[in-house]
């Protein structure tokens, strides 16, 4: 690795308009070689069937050219016996057919123009082309297909790629272990599909799972040298335990009687106290907001907790007993206090704990007493396995430690009597592998990169109208006005029940109409948003749609000769800048990009934006943390000076994804999460309050205790519509969330985001040096060739290959399907949440030049959704760059703030 020369900050790289680009950067790297794709590919049997292709359309065309000039031949003919064998040679033309001895001869061609007798032999000649290659395809493909299927016993070999696909799908594994050990045992074609489907993602995309893709966290330099990448940097495989099985096995102990007298007691962080009563969050998943009196004894029991001593349940008892009542009589009633949610039994393992078995251990050990003891023993042993340093090449030895390691969850299990048996069959539910670099793995010039960072800064601005959660923010400040009155403050758990009956009450007449407005948008898709802005009944609301419409018609130009949109980045800056004041960038957005090469000022492809303040990465710090890797000092994202504060949600809500070293420097304090912060850098979710500025007509929350305004952030890399109710109703009402989605875009409006009734096309958008856009096709599923009964090989290639050709759409691209969810906008309909969850919807790398995965791009289409979308692979995975010996699809995290 070079050194680090020229201008830079300790905090990052400074952008021309202030901004700065958070340090540090965060590579993706594809686990297999994007060569591995390329060595699979059908190149004679392709071409053959492009050529094919080629040739039908031309003679089509031709064909019926020739019949127009036939016409006018036969019409200028004076009677003659041979007319009819015209007539029959004009049919044959247009029908692509070859012509009868006596349709076409010397006699018939003597009556013709010369120059259309010239074109009817050409005609023929090409039909003759045709017919060979029609005859040799069959025989190219099958000998093409049978050595790529040897070309993909070998790619698959990869250890990497095995040991992901372990986890992934343990039985395709076993039958490529017999594959390998023996060429005798062939997968069946359906298994060779699904193994090719998986290579294609270990080498086309950047998804961090297991040893698919591998992590870590660069540096950027000065200079404007291409991308650095580390020789041979060695690779950690972390495993974590599933994070929905940690908190099972915790609330199991909890129960015990020897470990729940050891519990600490604190009181539910959402409590909040007024006019005689306590309000706070119940238990979860549902979290009800409960409302009881604020008794003496409530009073006393809240004031004693808040005094830290006695700590445990017992303890609080016993100071509460007093005259005749007993801490046996006082029990009861504390109990019932701990069921409600307003007192928590906090085991001593946190959220966000490192090594979450080693604590966990620690106090089975300290409190269990005799009975726990084999317990520890069983916790003892899954530590172990979860622990263990097995290099990430050895494939037999990882396999091993799985089996272990399922054991030894399966024995937990059984001795807790938790619900997932039996564990051999849920393998993907027991563990999470990710591979990480521990080391920088790669160096970025900020010479090379900074005019394309402009460029995305331009786009974090532009897109600030487009934040799918802005519409919902515009119509709470109306409600809560309406509701509660100008300049009013209220608790964070008062609106949620406000909103919460707004949802219930569906649309009765008279009803509010901004309340109506604020329980759509939190029910329904994004997608939805747009549409629905323009019919609102509040008129900011519809003032936002026409700004949308006009930030759209701003950048979808003219379409160059090239086929792509190009729009100066200046452009967006200067329509962000006459944007309403209620229209803010994201004061921080982590983008997803691709290097793009175009010289020695390289391109970059946005292929998602979210909210920033070290989400992603502060989940690579703490996996770099496990790997023993290199960290940079300090926080993930250090906080700004101002009279905002930002808070992340406190707790991984039952999610590996979430675990993440701590980004900002205070976090809410959630109920039911166990935080080892200290209270200084806590935010007690009853600490927060609602308030609304008459000026802008919004409302904000605000810290009673700080006296700031307080930016809630959702910073796990769990889908934010996962998150329990009140969390996510405090990231999507005040937070940050997703701008740019892969699944739609802000581009998207009107026509685009119903169903097509026929093909459409949308062109590629450049604004500046970042691709906003890849060009996309919209089609009805319907309407995408399939396989005819009976239909063989090469013709059903041939027929597609074809309808490529025609429609522009690249033979390497992505492929995924929209279903009824995408557009979902009933709020008692939950489609778009299932979408969420329906893996169909993600992209898929289709190369129709490999046999394999068209037979996947085939299992696709016999359970289709509505829509079918094809994107283009930009920067194709042939054109990457990445490690010198092994090119390879990378994708960077950059993440953009507003504190330059």
């Amino acid at each position: 690795m070079g050194e680090s020369v020229g201008m830079m900050t300790d905090g990052g790289v400074l952008l021309s308009g202030g901004a700065r680009v958070d340090s540090p950067p965060i590579l993706r790297l594809a686990g297999l070689p994007a060569a591995a794709l390329g060595r699979l590919r059908l190149t004679k049997s392709f071409r053959c069937a492009e050529e094919q292709a080629r040739l039908r359309r031309w003679l089509a065309l031709e064909g019926q050219a020739l019949s127009d000039a036939l016409f006018a031949e036969i019409g200028a003919l004076q009677h003659t016996a041979l007319k009819p064998r015209l007539v029959g040679l004009r049919r044959a033309v247009f029908q692509s057919r070859r012509p009868r001895d006596e349709e076409w001869n010397e006699a018939v061609a003597a009556l013709l123009a010369p120059h259309v007798t010239e074109r009817i032999e050409v005609w023929l000649s090409k039909l003759d082309t045709l017919d060979r290659v029609v005859a040799e395809l069959p025989a190219v493909l099958a000998a093409e297909v049978t050595d790529r299927e040897r070309v993909l016993r070998e790619v698959a070999a990869d250890p990497g790629f095995r040991r992901a696909l372990s986890q992934a799908s343990p039985a395709l594994h076993l039958e490529l272990g017999k594959w390998l050990a023996d060429a005798a045992h062939r997968p069946r074609a359906q298994s060779l599909a699904r193994l090719a489907k998986y290579v294609a993602r270990a080498a086309a995309k950047t998804s961090p799972y297991s040893t698919f893709t591998i992590s870590g966290q660069g540096a950027w330099v000065d200079g404007t040298a291409p991308e650095l990448f580390a020789a041979k940097a060695p690779v950690a495989g972390i495993l974590e335990l599933d994070g929905f099985l940690l908190q099972n096995m915790i609330r199991a102990l909890r129960e015990t009687p020897a470990l729940k007298a050891s519990l600490w007691v604190r009181v539910n962080p959402s409590v909040t106290r007024s006019a005689g009563k306590v309000t706070f969050s119940g238990l979860p998943p549902r979290e009800p907001i409960v409302t009881m009196p604020e008794t003496p004894a409530i009073r006393a029991c809240l004031r004693l907790v808040a005094e830290g001593a006695p700590g445990t349940l017992g303890g609080l008892a016993e100071r509460l007993a007093s005259g005749a009542r007993t801490p046996a009589d006082v029990r009861p009633f504390l109990d019932a206090l701990v069921r409600a949610g307003l007192l928590i039994l906090e085991p001593p393992v946190t959220d966000q704990a490192l090594d979450p078995l080693s604590d966990l251990i620690a106090w089975v050990a300290a409190h269990g007493g005799d009975e726990l003891v084999d317990v520890a023993v069983l916790l003892d042993r899954l530590r172990t396995e979860v622990s263990l340093p097995v290099p990430v090449d050895d494939v037999d030895g990882h396999c091993a430690r799985q089996d272990r390691l399922r054991d030894a969850v399966a024995a937990i299990v059984t001795r807790l009597g938790l619900p997932f048996q039996p564990v051999a069959e849920m393998s993907k539910a027991v563990y999470h592998e990710n591979a990480v670099f521990p080391d920088p793995p790669v160096e970025c010039a900020t010479g090379r990169w900074r005019p394309a960072l402009d460029d995305l800064d331009a786009v974090r601005r532009w897109l600030a109208v487009f934040d799918p959660a802005l519409p919902l923010r515009l119509a709470l400040g109306v409600y809560f006005r309406e509701r509660f009155g100008a300049g009013a403050q209220v608790s964070v758990l008062e609106l949620c029940r406000a909103v919460h009956e707004e949802i219930a009450r569906g649309e009765p007449a008279g009803g509010s109409a901004a309340g109506q407005e604020v329980a759509q948008f939190l029910r329904a898709s994004p997608l939805a948003n747009s549409t629905a802005l323009a019919v609102s009944p509040l008129s900011r609301l519809r003032e936002l749609g026409r700004i949308q419409e006009a930030a759209r018609r701003g950048v979808l130009g003219p379409v160059e000769a090239d086929g792509v949109i190009r729009t100066p980045a200046e452009k967006l800056r200067a329509m962000a800048a006459g944007w309403p004041q209620w229209v803010t960038p994201p004061g921080s957005l982590g983008c997803y990009v691709q290097v793009v090469e175009r010289g020695p000022q390289l391109a970059l492809a946005l292929n998602v934006a979210h909210s920033g303040y070290g989400r992603g990465r502060s989940r690579t710090t703490r996996l770099t943390t496990l790997a023993g890797g290199t960290l940079p000092p300090g926080r993930v994202w250090p906080g700004a000076s101002g009279a905002v504060i930002h808070a992340e949600l406190s707790g991984t809500f039952s999610s590996a994804l979430n675990a993440r070293t701590a980004s900002t420097d205070y976090e809410i304090d959630y109920p039911f999460t166990v935080t080892g912060r200290p209270d200084a850098e806590r935010l007690p979710l009853g600490d927060l309050r609602v308030v609304h500025d008459p000026r802008s007509d919004l409302v904000n929350i605000v810290s009673t205790r700080l006296v700031q305004q307080v930016v809630p952030l959702h910073l796990g890399m769990m889908a934010d519509v996962l998150l329990p109710p009140i969390a996510q109703f405090l990231s999507w009402s005040f937070g940050v969330t997703y701008y740019l989605h892969p699944s739609f875009s802000p581009l998207a409006s009107g026509t685009d985001l119903t169903p097509p009734e026929s093909l459409t096309t949308h062109p590629r958008v450049e604004t500046g040096r970042v691709v906003l856009r890849r060009a996309r096709w919209r089609v009805p599923t319907a309407q995408v060739p399939t396989r005819q009964k009976a239909e063989a090989d090469a013709d059903y290639l041939v027929r597609l290959v074809g309808w490529l050709r025609a429609n522009g759409i690249p033979d390497r691209c992505y492929v995924r399907m929209w279903t009824d969810g995408l557009w979902g906008n009933d709020p008692a309909d939950d489609k778009w949440g299932r979408w969420v969850l329906d893996k169909s919807r993600k992209p898929v790398y289709i190369d129709f030049a490999n046999w394999y995965l068209l037979a996947v791009f085939e299992r696709m289409l016999r359970t289709p959704g509505p829509v079918m979308v094809f994107e283009e692979a930009l920067p194709a995975p042939g054109d990457v760059s990445g490690p010198a010996d092994e090119p390879a699809v990378a994708e960077y995290l950059v993440e953009i703030s507003d504190r330059g």
